[in-house]
This record gives C-alpha cells, structure tokens and sequence, in this order.
C-alpha cells in the first residue's frame, strides 16, 4: 500500500473514481473492469488480471529504479488503464502517491517536482507552454508519455531536458507498456526497448508479435 496519499485538486468526483478502483483492487476478485480507449477500434470491456497488472507494476518500477516511497504523481484518468497502473503501482510497489484531477494544467499546485509521473502528449504540450509546470516537468525524475503517439514536435521539446522522458508502447491487453523508448538527453533513442522478459518480433505477414509471459494472456499479434 502507499505509504502517503495526497490530494491536490477534487473536481468532478475524481475522488469517487479513484476510490472505486482502490475497492476494486482489495476485493476478492483477482481481476478489475478495464476499458480500451478505442484509438484503434471500437472501446472494449476487459477484465484486467490483478496478477498481471502486479507484475507489469514491478517490471516498470524495477525498470526506472523506483524505491518505496518515492512520489507518483497521478494526473491521468483511472478509467483507462494508464492511470490504473499509476494507482497500482503505488499499491503494491509502495509508492507514495499524490494526485491531481486530470485536466490539461496536470502540475498546477504542485510544489515541488515528483520522483515519477505519466501523462498524455496533450497534458505534456500543454504544461510545457507555462513556465512553471514547465520547471516541475524538468525537476521530474521519469516522465511516461502515453495514450496516444508522441508528435516530433513534441519530441524536440523534452530532447534537451535533464531527466528521463519516455515515450511508451503498449496497449490495454498488455496492461499497461511493454516498451519505452527514452526522448531526452544523451541516453535518447531511436528506437523503443522492451521491459525485461519482453520479446518481440514480426509475423510471416509482418504484423508485430508480443511475447510478454506474465503479463498478456498469451502471444499477441
């Protein structure tokens, strides 16, 4: 469990919605409702299974070099599974875990940078336009851009910060990234790396296969 839970704005009854899923979590269920955003095809109903949405938690923590207790910041909706895998990163990784209702000023009343934070490209483009959210995304350790692709524009904005800003491939299915590709600093790439125990590789027809035991029931193409 988090050891601190902050709030920093309430709008909207985002604190109902996080509430629900932090129920969820600590039900008897070993899975909880998920929905695909529908950027590829018709929005879908899952079961999202609690064993692997743990396991892609400790990939990523492990991954990043995140510790027990240090801050998570969650300004994204906990109705996808982007800010359900912020929520339960917290929980099981012992995160402390600060939140923000998601709006389009996603650092807005913060004083002081977290250790880790995810967001959409719009929130990341919006907060780099004002100097202050500007200054808090620089002071923020990891950086995880997701739910939609990450425009070149936006790319060159992050290239010179000092801290690590990853953009993330990885679907629903997948809970969360199975990949990151780094945007900023010497350390940036190309190309997108795969969490450990992640292979992929291309179908005889050229589609994109994932392997990812652990956390997608089965290979995925």
């Amino acid at each position: 469990m988090p050891s601190r839970i902050e709030a920093m704005r309430d709008e909207g009854g985002f604190t109902a919605d996080l509430a629900d899923l932090m129920r969820e979590w600590l039900d008897a269920k070993d899975w909880v409702h998920g929905q695909t955003s529908g950027s590829t095809g018709t929005p879908k109903q899952l079961k999202l299974s609690k064993k692997a949405m743990a396991e892609s938690a400790a990939r990523t923590c492990a991954f990043l070099g995140l510790n027990e207790g240090d801050t998570s910041y969650l300004c994204m909706p906990v109705k996808y599974v982007g800010g359900k895998m912020m929520v339960v990163r917290a929980m099981t990784q012992g995160l402390d875990l600060i939140w923000n209702t998601p709006s389009l000023t996603p650092m807005k009343g913060l004083r002081e940078p977290p250790v880790f934070t995810a967001m959409t490209p719009m929130q990341a483009t919006a907060a780099l336009a004002d100097p202050d959210e500007r200054e808090l995304l620089k002071g923020t350790r990891h950086i995880l851009l997701g739910g939609s692709g990450v425009s070149p524009t936006l790319a060159a904005a992050v290239a010179d910060f000092p801290n690590a800003v990853w953009s993330t491939y990885g679907m629903t299915e997948t809970v969360s990234h199975i990949a990151l590709r780094r945007l900023s600093g010497e350390k940036a790439a190309e190309s997108y790396m795969p969490l450990p125990g992640v292979t992929v590789s291309l179908a005889e027809n050229g589609a994109l296969t994932i392997d990812a035991p652990g956390i997608a029931a089965g290979r995925l193409v």
